[in-house]
């Protein structure tokens, strides 16, 4: 991938502050280019570019950010003003402005989508309906008072009215609160008939710092004479392991600010204007930094030592294997560049790392790091990223959208797991987050810094040819061996059990003896929910999701049948929807189902599961990793998740379900994924003294994917895949784009796809440089309520490439095609 390019050549299309009447301006809403707006009198000198503005769009009100000065307008055309500013001074500097111009005109979104992704917005004032009694209602309320026996709506009504009448006004979700049962229906109803009059007011937002709690280093609150919800308090700050911010504590504890009050009173918690560390700061093994260094790590950093020396852009590839202390050298190097008075962004790809990670990094940099992710609180991440605004810090740590986050003099950019899928956004502005800061650290003259044990076949291709320096450490600190890798093929159990069960006799006897030994196991299952699917014995129908063509996922925490996609949840059914037979089966085995299986198998254990459904509950992922780390747990069941780059200590034996399920994915990725998912899961094993085991079971053992991980051999796996992408013309050999047309009908899906094959075949024909495939329907026709049919667009050259996306988009817009159908995927990372 040519990254930086397309933003050198953009630089000069964002004029520098002037005296023009007009600018251009990305405005907050789905507009495919940017739009030209008049400054007011009042407003000249000010609306500079990165300035938030407030325009006129259509019959309402946008906000939107400036972007430069707009060209002459073409006669005819009146512009509309300007109507406001908003933020303070400044919001987005000058060159992330440019670099989301670049990410508009790169992978083809809409400008004002990527800088509404670029900005934790926030209202700056609430709107809020506030009610009184008018004289008819008073008259009502008499009435009513006069009356006898009300029920139902009069009563009510009745206390509405009486409330009223004690005050001029009251908002209405206060009053819904006050009444038990008030809907907004029955306010509406009573505004309609004039017995209450309304009026919307604009009050201005409740700005003040989120305060933190967490427990002083030692607590006795079990023999203090406090409140049963004071104790709920304490033991909630004590499970989480971490400093909870008043908001979530007062909403889990179902306590009161007073409360809080009196625990502080009486030392047994403590308070903070911040987070201090994600974790308590005695929970970890906290690295020191004065630890002497392996010879390999003492070459590779003193490598980037020289590069740091040399102001200027280079991408180093730091290929080490799991457990080669590549976290060292991140620490290290972020060390050697806070020392000259610079800054460092530093990318992890999944939230769960950010607890143990961030804990880290506070110890090494006391109060320098700033945290951002998407399981922050609106307020939470504006506060973050206005102190990496003010320079108020000098690390930021963050997953993918931390990638467009303001860093004041960024001297160096590091992405850890930088293999991972996860830094591809799925959804408009479809960017992805390794590539983003690549050209990020391009335009500002800075290093990059790529760590992975598997990393990507285009970043190992891109170092081969010199593009990327290349950096390794092929052997674990303090000489510890790799973990031994036994591949079980499930093919032979099957002939023996004459079922498809989840867990092995070999792997069950294999758990018996680490437990017997009080080590640590983590098993690994890329499923989550407890049954893949609901099947009818009878019929062969299965239960799909009514907007997917998905089947439905049986989860049993809740008894209901879940679309992994969209969302879409129902009830358990008793009888199969298509033939009325009871012999309904579900099939397959979740992280909830192993769980409950292995619980089954041995009950003195203490076992925690880690999964999407676990981390979607704030802080529970965090709780979870936190005991298995502190040994609370002996064995840990999650999905993918859990194979990403965590140290755990404990863990001498690893258990991998259904590894290999992923090479039936008709994507041309799913080898490399199945290699990546393998070998990272090896690397939890053995990272302490003892020796670490790895059983992988699997139904297509000879699979060069699945032996080459067995080896953790990358090398081995390269060769034979770069080979596949070579003669297949895929990546890195071409550059990809997927095109895909969305429709609620599916008819009229075919018939847009029909229509978009007529303007981009003759872009293709007489074009050795291009390769169409499709149209054809996308491996899941159906998601989100959307039939969708696919495009894929091949080319040797990505310059070729984006000009027939640009001539394609011309067409369409000229046409009149519904250019919202389509969706464009650069450089995608899933073609399902």
């Amino acid at each position: 991938m040519k990254v930086g390019q397309d933003y050198q050549s953009n630089r000069s299309n964002i004029p520098m502050p002037s005296k023009s009447s007009y600018v251009d301006v990305a405005v907050f809403a789905a507009v495919p280019g940017l739009l030209t707006y008049k400054i007011p009198d009042a407003l000249l000198g000010k609306a500079l570019p990165g300035r938030g503005v407030v325009v006129p769009l259509k019959t309402r009100k946008a906000k939107g950010i400036i972007i430069g000065d707009s060209k002459k307008l073409h006669s005819g055309i009146k512009a509309r003003e300007i109507l406001d500013l908003w933020g303070d001074e400044v919001i987005l500097p000058d060159d992330l402005v440019k670099l989301g111009v670049w990410i508009s005109g790169y992978y083809f979104s809409p400008p004002g989508e990527v800088f509404r992704s670029m900005i934790p917005l926030q209202k700056e004032v609430q709107e809020r309906w506030m009610l009184k009694i008018s004289l008819k209602g008073k008259r009502k309320l008499k009435n009513l008072t006069l009356e006898s026996g009300h029920e139902g709506q009069d009563e009510k009504e009745l206390k509405v009215f009486k409330i009223l009448s004690q005050n001029q006004e009251w908002d209405s979700r206060r009053l819904q609160l006050k009444v038990k049962g008030l809907s907004k229906s029955i306010l509406i109803k009573l505004v309609k008939s004039g017995m209450l009059e309304s009026k919307h007011v604009e009050v201005s937002r409740n700005t003040r710092e989120i305060k933190w709690y967490g427990l002083p280093p030692a607590c006795s609150f079990l023999t203090s004479k406090i409140s049963v919800v004071e104790k709920r308090i304490l033991q909630h700050l004590q499970s989480s392991g971490a400093t909870v911010s008043q908001g979530n504590l007062l909403k889990f504890t179902k306590a009161k600010s007073s409360h809080l009050k009196r625990l502080l009173g009486n030392g047994l918690i403590v308070s903070y204007d911040r987070p201090p560390n994600a974790q308590m700061a005695n929970e970890v093994d906290l690295p020191k930094n004065n630890d002497k260094l392996s010879s390999d790590q003492e070459k590779v950093f003193n490598k980037i030592k020289s590069f740091l020396a040399v102001d200027k852009f280079r991408v180093i590839l730091l290929h080490g294997v799991t457990g080669s202390g590549k976290t060292e050298i991140y620490l290290r190097s972020i060390e050697k560049v806070l020392s000259t008075g610079r800054s460092v962004l530093m990318l992890v790809p999944e939230i769960s790392l950010t607890p143990a990670m961030h804990t880290l990094f506070e110890a090494r940099f006391p109060g320098k790091v700033a945290l951002l992710h998407s399981s922050l609180r609106g307020r939470e991440r504006e506060l973050e990223w206005k102190r990496a605004r003010r320079g108020e810090v000098q690390v930021l740590l963050g997953t993918r959208s931390a990638a467009l986050a303001p860093v004041v003099d960024l001297g160096l950019v590091i992405v850890d797991e930088e293999h991972d899928a996860s830094y591809k956004q799925q959804t408009e502005p479809r960017y992805h987050g390794r590539d983003v800061v690549i050209v990020r650290a391009r335009g500002k003259g800075v290093p990059v810094l790529l760590g992975s044990a598997t990393p990507a076949l285009e970043s190992y291709w891109n170092a081969g040819r010199g593009k990327y320096e290349l950096l390794e450490l092929p052997e674990r600190i303090a000489g510890r061996p790799m973990a031994k890798v036994e591949i079980l093929d499930m093919r032979n159990e099957f002939k023996e059990a004459h079922s498809v069960i989840p867990i092995s006799i070999r792997l069950k006897n294999e758990l018996k003896q680490e437990f017997n030994r009080k080590s640590q196991v983590m098993i690994l299952v890329n499923r989550r929910g407890y049954a893949w699917f609901l099947l009818c014995r009878s019929c062969g129908h299965c239960e799909g999701c009514k907007n997917c063509s998905i089947a439905l996922t049986y989860h049993r925490g809740d008894h209901s049948l879940i679309c992994h996609y969209c969302g879409y949840k129902k009830n358990v059914l008793k009888e199969c929807s298509s033939c009325r037979s009871k012999y309904l089966h579900f099939v397959g085995a979740g992280t909830e189902k192993l769980m409950e299986l292995l619980q089954a198998q041995f009950p003195r254990l203490r076992i925690g599961r880690l999964d999407r459904d676990i981390a979607q509950k704030k802080g529970e992922y965090q709780r979870v990793l936190t005991r298995f780390k502190q040994g609370k747990l002996d064995l840990l069941v999650g999905t993918q998740m859990i194979a990403k780059g965590h140290d755990f200590p404990g863990v001498t034996l690893v258990g991998v379900i259904a590894s290999d399920a992923g090479l039936r994915f008709p994507d041309f990725r799913a080898a490399e994924r199945v290699f990546q998912l393998l070998t990272q899961s090896a690397g939890r094993a053995g990272r302490a003294s003892e020796p670490g085991r790895v059983i992988v079971q699997a139904f297509y053992p000879e699979h060069y994917a699945v032996q080459a991980a067995a080896q953790q051999d990358y090398r081995a796996f390269y060769e034979k895949e770069i080979r596949f992408r070579r003669i297949m013309h895929y990546p890195p050999f071409t550059a990809l784009a997927n095109l895909v047309i969305r429709h609620s009908n599916k008819e009229k899906a075919k018939n847009l796809a029909a229509s978009l094959g007529q303007y981009l075949e003759p872009l293709c024909d007489g074009n050795s440089a291009l390769r169409l495939l499709g149209p054809g329907p996308a491996p899941f026709e159906r998601l989100h309520n959307y039939y969708r049919m696919q495009f894929i667009l091949k080319c040797t050259n990505r310059n070729i490439l984006n000009y027939t996306l640009v001539s394609l988009l011309e067409s369409l817009a000229s046409s009149g095609w519904p250019r919202k159908a389509l969706a464009i995927d650069i450089d995608p990372v899933d073609l399902m």
